[in-house]
This record gives structure tokens, sequence and C-alpha cells, in this order.
């Protein structure tokens, strides 16, 4: 948890100008390598600099001053973690440096920020992409997760959920949100396009919704109708969710052709 304040530290530079703002990333190499695929095409994306990785934010976008450049780097942070939570359940999220640094436009440090602040072996693999005259796919990590941040960009209730299901732990109350998000956008279309069966669904929200079956982990004190003789699993019920809001996500996000006047 850091402090609000921030100690502001720069070089006696007579004339400085700032490019674009640099934070470094925790987390674990094999979480964090996909992030710069992830975030391609992005005006704030994720950048490998002195061998870290950093959250890049162009000054164009946030302005020279660094007061709102924490709030702007969260909120960005955490659609990349929904991304990564979503694309991969093994995935951990990451998590902003308490030090961030302003850099001029030719990548040189010219201000530095510090918020005052209070063994494993894994191994990946990705479908081949196959390339057809000048056409070159794109990377499979950067095409799946492409659609996701585009539809941020298109739906604000998207980009609540992205945000939301990058969280490290969902509660039943987040877990029923996120499916509410969904049906506030599309309705009974998630049962047409298969992106949930009706019979997971109901399962899904009168056990979300009953006090017997949950307990102090539901989201009411009183049950909402009869109890489910076998309550969903939590595991079951965060996995059921994120496939629902991956498909709605890519399905928000997927670029559509243009439509030509008859």
């Amino acid at each position: 948890m850091f402090a609000q304040e921030a100690v502001h530290v720069m070089p006696e530079m007579a004339n400085f100008n700032i490019g674009a703002w640099v934070i470094p990333l925790i987390g674990h190499q094999y979480d964090l390598e996909d992030l710069p695929l992830w975030t391609a095409g992005q005006d704030v994306h994720v950048a490998k600099r002195d061998g870290a990785f950093v959250l890049w934010i162009p000054a164009e976008i946030i302005g020279e001053s660094p007061e709102p450049v924490r709030a702007l780097a969260e909120d960005r942070l955490a659609l990349v973690n929904g991304v990564g939570r979503l694309l991969s359940s093994a995935f951990r999220p990451v998590s902003l440096a308490a030090e961030f640094i302003g850099v001029d436009p030719s990548g040189a440090t010219v201000s530095t920020v510090i918020a005052l602040g209070t063994g494993e072996a894994r191994a990946k693999g990705y479908a081949l992409g196959v390339s057809t005259g000048n056409h070159v796919p794109p990377n499979p990590p950067e095409a799946a997760a492409s659609p996701l941040m585009r539809a941020t960009t298109i739906s604000r209730r998207a980009h609540d959920a992205l945000t939301i299901v990058g969280r490290p732990t969902l509660t039943w109350a987040e877990i029923y949100l996120l499916f509410e998000l969904v049906e506030a956008e599309v309705g009974g279309k998630m049962f047409e396009l298969g992106w949930v069966s009706q019979e997971d669904a109901t399962l899904f929200c009168r056990t979300a919704n009953s006090y017997s079956a949950l307990g102090s982990k539901g989201r009411h004190g009183k049950d909402k109708g009869a109890p489910p003789p076998q309550p969903m699993q939590h595991g079951v019920a965060i996995m059921l969710i994120r496939g629902l809001v991956l498909a709605w996500l890519r399905y928000v996000g997927e670029p559509r052709p243009a439509q030509t006047a008859g």
C-alpha cells in the first residue's frame, strides 16, 4: 500500500522535457514476458528497458506532471492483469514498483518520482502461425489479448469486468457482479451464442444468492429463493464466469467488417 504523497526528485537541468513516464513492473518473469505482446499497439504499453519490464506512458496522453501518473498506471495495469487471468488460470497478477521515472524523447532519465509506501519451473508453448503471401499473422499472445484490450475502449462495463477479473482472488459478490455486467450488455444472447449454459447460469445464480449455501461468503444475509441441493463450488464458479467474460470481451473487441451502403 502506497501513501498518497510522493517525493519528486529531478536533476538540476535548465531545460528538460518529459517524453514518457516509465514505471518498473514487479512479478515473475514467466508472467511478465507476454505483457509487451498483450499491450502491443496500445498507447500505454509494457516494454523492456535495461533488461526490466516497464509500463510506458507517453507524456502526450498524461502530461509532464507526475501526480496523475500512478492512478493511470494502476488503471491500465489492472486491465493487463485481467487479460492475464482470462488467458491463463496460472497467471499471477503483476504490480507497480514504488519508484518511476520521467524520460526525455531520447530515452534519457530526467526525473525520478519515489512513492512513499508503507522456486518454480514452468514452461509455455504457442501454436505456430502460418504466413501466406505478404500477410504475417500476429504473434499468438498479441492476437489473443488485442480483442480484450480493444473491448475496454468500446464498453465501460468491459473495462470494469477486465479490471475485476484481474484481481488475485475473487469473492462471490465480485463473481456475480461479473455475471451481471455481461447480462446487462447482452442478456439472453450469452445462452444463444453458447458462452454459458442456462443450467450452469441458474445453478450459479442460485448458489451466489443463497445464504444457506454460502453463509458469510455470500452476497446476502438471507436466502433469495430456495438454496440449490448441490451448490456450485467457488472454484467452479470462478472458471465458469471467467469463461463467460472471456467470450463476451472477445465478442465486443473483435474487429467487424465495415458496413457498406446499399
